[in-house]
C-alpha cells in the first residue's frame, strides 16, 4: 500500500510539474490563461467500516486542473487590427465550422479581407449594409476596394466677422478740423471768380459710400455775419462700378441728412441745382470780399468735370487679387462629381457702421460661371444685431435698396461634369464679435479614395480610412460571455469551445452588459506571474523527491522483510 501512496504522490508532482511548465511556457502567449492544479486525497474503503477515523489514507489524486480568467496586462502595440478586451468578454471565432472564443486579439487579413486568427480562424461580427450595422453574425470582412467621389452639395461657414473692422473708406467720428487731417477723408480746392480759394472737406460717415461735407473759403467755416458757408450737408457716390448710375463714383444722392431707402435714385445722377449751398448766396462775403461764381454742385457730379471727383475715395470694385477690395476672406476646397478638387473663395465686405456685410464667392478665382452668370446676386449680404448675432442673408443694403431675405443661396454652373449641380451656402450660427474674423468651414464632398487603414473604436466598430480623408464604418466585432466561464474547455491555439458546464455561448456587441469595451491596437498579455511559477517549481520538486523518499523508504522495508531467513 505504502508503494501505491508514494506512486501517487509522485504522479500528482510530476502533474503539478506540467502544468507550472506550462504555465511558464506560455508566459508570452497572448490571451493564455494560467492553469491551477486542485489535489484530493485518496482513502481505501470498504461497505462496513467505511469513514473509520482509524482509515489510514491511500495518497493522493488531481482532482481538477482549473484556469485563471483574470485579465492580463494590456499592451499598446500600434497594430490597428490588434484588439483586447476590457471586461470580461470573447472574441467568437470560426474554426473550420466549430464556434470557438478566445481573448487573443492578434489578428490578421487573409487575401479576401476576411479577419482572421494567426491559425486561421474567421473572426465573427456584424457586418456594415449600406453605412447600417447588420444583425447577422457573419465572418467579419473588410472590403479593399476604393470609394467612389462624392460631390459637393453644400457648403457651411461659420464665421466671426470683426465688428472693430473698418468700413472702406473707414468712418471718421470726430468733429471736423480743417487743419486736422484724421477728422475729414479727402479735400478739394478751386478758387473762384473772385480768387477766393474755395475747399471741400468729405469725411466718411456711417453709411456706405456716404460723406459728411463741410466748405472753408480762404480757411474760413464762417462768412463776416457768422453763418456757415455750408450747413449739415451729405452726399452718397455711386460705387467704381457705376452700379446704379454706369458711371463710376457719380454722386447719386445729396441731402441735409444721410439718405435712407427711397432716397437715391437709381436712374440719372443729381444735378448741381439739388445742392443748398449758403455759397450760392451772391450777398455772402469773407472778410468783407465779395464771393465769386462757381458751380460747386459740378464737384459732385463727376461729369461736370470743373472739382476731381470721389475716385480712390470711394468703394473700389470688388476684385478676389486686390486684399484692398474685401475686408475679410478665407478659401476651401469643394469636389465635383468627378471628384476633382475646385476652391472655393468667400468674401465679405463691410458695408458701412449698420452691422452689415457684403458677400461675394469665387470658384476657382472666378466670379462668375462660364455664362457669366454671378455666382451671388449683386449686393448679396448678411445682417447682424446689436448683439453680434446673425439675423439673416438677404439681397440688398441700404440705403441704396431695402434688403430682401435671401433664404437659399444657392450657386450653380461652377462644376464642369455637371453644370446643373446645385451648391447651398450657409452661415447660420455666423456671429460680428469684436475679436479677429476667423470662419470654420465644412462641406460634404470628397474625391475618389483608396483604402489606408483600418482600425477598433471602444465600442468595437470597424472603422476604415481612406487616402482622401474619408472614413466608414465596415463593421462591429462580437464579443460573447457565459454564465459559468470556468466550465469551458480548452481547444488550443488559446482558444475555448462551450460545454454543458459553462453553458451557451451569450454573444452581443461590445460595450454592452458585461461584454466589456475594445482597446485597440492593444493585446492582453498572459496572466502568468513567472515569480509565482517558479516558486510552484520548487515545490513541485520538493514534493517529488519527498515522495520518492516515501517509495525508497518502502522499498528498503520491504527488502528488510525479504531478507528474513
Amino acid at each position: 500500500m505504502g508503494f501505491n501512496t508514494a506512486l501517487s504522490g509522485i504522479k500528482a508532482s510530476a502533474d503539478y510539474l506540467g502544468v507550472t511548465g506550462n504555465n511558464i511556457a506560455n508566459a508570452d502567449t497572448t490571451g493564455f490563461k494560467k492553469s491551477r492544479i486542485e489535489f484530493g486525497d485518496l482513502y481505501n474503503t470498504n461497505v462496513i467500516g467505511s469513514g473509520s477515523s482509524n482509515t489510514i489514507g491511500s495518497g493522493v489524486s488531481v482532482n481538477n486542473v482549473a484556469q485563471d480568467f483574470s485579465a492580463g496586462n494590456y499592451n499598446d502595440t500600434g497594430n490597428n487590427l490588434d484588439v483586447a478586451i476590457d471586461g470580461s468578454g470573447f472574441f467568437v471565432v470560426d474554426q473550420g465550422g466549430v464556434q470557438t472564443y478566445t481573448r487573443a486579439g492578434d489578428f490578421k487579413l487573409d487575401e479576401e479581407g476576411n479577419l482572421v486568427t494567426n491559425d486561421g480562424g474567421f473572426v465573427q461580427g456584424y457586418n456594415s449594409v449600406n453605412g447600417s450595422i447588420g444583425g447577422t453574425l457573419e465572418n467579419l470582412k473588410v472590403p479593399t476596394e476604393r470609394i467612389a467621389p462624392q460631390a459637393t452639395t453644400s457648403v457651411e461657414i461659420q464665421a466671426n466677422l470683426n465688428s472693430s473692422a473698418e468700413d472702406v473708406p473707414p468712418y471718421i467720428s470726430q468733429s471736423f478740423d480743417p487743419s486736422d487731417t484724421d477728422t475729414y477723408t479727402y479735400a478739394q480746392t478751386v478758387t473762384d471768380s473772385a480768387n477766393n480759394v474755395v475747399t471741400l472737406y468729405y469725411a466718411k460717415s456711417e453709411t456706405p459710400n456716404t460723406y459728411q461735407v463741410y466748405m472753408t473759403v480762404n480757411g474760413e467755416l464762417q462768412d463776416d455775419s457768422g453763418n456757415a458757408f455750408l450747413g449739415d450737408y451729405f452726399v452718397t457716390f455711386d460705387d467704381a462700378d457705376g452700379s446704379l448710375t454706369n458711371t463710376a463714383y457719380s454722386a447719386v444722392y445729396s441731402g441735409t441728412t444721410e439718405p435712407t431707402v427711397g432716397d437715391i435714385p437709381t436712374v440719372a445722377p443729381i444735378t448741381p441745382t439739388t445742392i443748398p449751398l449758403n455759397y450760392a448766396d451772391a450777398t455772402a462775403t469773407v472778410n468783407n470780399t465779395p464771393l465769386g461764381d462757381i458751380n460747386l454742385g459740378a464737384g459732385l457730379d463727376p461729369s461736370a468735370g470743373e472739382l476731381t471727383t470721389s475716385e480712390g475715395h470711394a468703394r473700389e470694385s470688388f476684385d478676389p487679387q486686390d486684399a484692398n477690395t474685401y475686408t475679410y476672406n478665407n478659401t476651401n476646397t469643394i469636389y465635383d462629381s468627378l471628384g476633382e478638387a475646385h476652391t472655393v473663395g468667400y468674401y465679405f465686405i463691410k458695408q458701412g457702421e449698420d452691422n452689415t456685410w457684403e458677400v461675394k464667392v469665387t470658384v476657382d478665382g472666378e466670379t462668375t460661371d462660364a455664362n457669366g452668370n454671378l455666382y451671388l446676386p449683386e449686393d448679396t449680404i448678411v445682417k447682424f444685431d446689436s448683439s453680434g448675432n446673425l439675423t439673416g442673408t438677404f439681397t440688398g443694403y441700404e440705403p441704396y435698396t431695402t434688403p430682401v431675405p435671401a433664404t437659399d443661396l444657392t450657386i450653380t454652373g461652377w462644376d464642369p461634369t455637371n453644370l446643373t449641380g446645385e451648391l447651398e451656402i450657409s452661415f447660420d450660427d455666423s456671429t460680428q464679435y469684436a475679436i479677429t474674423s476667423t470662419d470654420t468651414f465644412s462641406q460634404d464632398g470628397f474625391a475618389a479614395g483608396e483604402l489606408q487603414g483600418v482600425s477598433f473604436d471602444e465600442d468595437g466598430f470597424l472603422v476604415a480610412t481612406y487616402t482622401n480623408q474619408q472614413t466608414a464604418t465596415l463593421g462591429q466585432i462580437a464579443l460573447a460571455t457565459f454564465d459559468n466561464t470556468d466550465g469551458l474547455n480548452p481547444s488550443g491555439d488559446t482558444g475555448w469551445v462551450a460545454s454543458s458546464s459553462s453553458g451557451a455561448a451569450n454573444i452581443g456587441k461590445a460595450n454592452t452588459g458585461t461584454l466589456g469595451s475594445i482597446k485597440g491596437g492593444s493585446l492582453e498579455e498572459s496572466n502568468v506571474d513567472l515569480t509565482s511559477e517558479l516558486v510552484a517549481l520548487i515545490e513541485a520538486q520538493r514534493n517529488y523527491q519527498a515522495n520518492s523518499k516515501t517509495l525508497e523508504t518502502e522499498n528498503t522495508v520491504t527488502q528488510t522483510i525479504i531478507n528474513l531467513r
